[in-house]
């Protein structure tokens, strides 16, 4: 295959920051539920809103991860896929 074969990636705008970037995975997260594989929102802008969302409530945060890990840790300890160390 030679380099004029190859297309360059597609262009998205994030509707947040108004940017056209190519769809990679340099600047857009992987999602499996949406066609082309890659999250709408840019990896900066998503990454912007994590933080801000950690920030405002750092506990209420914490608490949401620790009870998807224990929902996790069921799930595999009852497929017997988790063996506690």
């Amino acid at each position: 295959m030679r380099n004029r074969d190859v297309q360059p990636p597609p262009h998205r705008t994030c509707p947040d920051c108004k940017r056209s970037l190519p769809v990679t995975s340099d600047h857009f997260h992987k999602d499996s539920l949406r066609v082309d594989g890659f999250t709408r929102r840019c990896a900066d802008c998503r990454n912007t809103a994590a933080r801000n969302t950690y920030a405002q409530d750092p506990e209420k945060f914490a608490q949401r991860v620790r009870e998807r890990r224990q929902e996790r840790t069921a799930h595999f300890e009852s497929i017997g896929r988790y063996e506690a160390a």
